[in-house]
């Protein structure tokens, strides 16, 4: 009589060799989902600056993008209302990058300011780090108030 079907060893040494894939392959998909976060936090990023210049001069007063450093790293943009220039408002509302990307942020400043012409009056260099295990990357704010990288 012929039994059909695998023995206990060939299925032990497809689990072995499945094992030593799964052990290869893990950690390089780690770093990569680590990386894709790290640069989807520098587009957002640079997209929050280029909504803040946008703001400032749709809305034709001063506007401002804010940073908070760190693990739980915020960015949120304030400008001058439509109805009222002297009262403030949050554009968007307060974007939690850190925790959304799982990075850290360090902001050289904790705020950059644009005029209603689109140029920030600071005329300091910006540099806003992106990290997450040893990943890094960077958005650079010109003296002028724009995004160089």
């Amino acid at each position: 009589m012929r039994t059909r079907g695998f023995t206990f060893i060939e299925v032990l040494i497809v689990m072995v060799l499945i094992g030593i894939i799964a052990a290869l392959g893990i950690p390089r998909i780690r770093d990569a989902i680590q990386k894709n976060n790290v640069h989807a936090a520098r587009a957002a990023l640079g997209t929050l600056v280029a909504k803040a210049r946008a703001g400032a001069v749709q809305r034709g007063c001063k506007s401002a993008i804010h940073f908070t450093s760190g693990s739980g790293g915020t960015v949120w943009i304030t400008a001058c209302k439509v109805s009222n220039s002297a009262l403030t408002d949050t554009l968007g509302g307060i974007e939690q990058l850190a925790a959304r990307y799982s990075v850290t942020l360090t902001a050289g400043a904790d705020s950059v300011t644009f005029m209603p012409n689109g140029v920030s009056p600071d005329n300091v260099l910006t540099l806003l780090k992106v990290t997450a295990s040893g990943i890094s990357d960077s958005v650079m704010i010109n003296q002028v108030g724009k995004v160089v990288r």
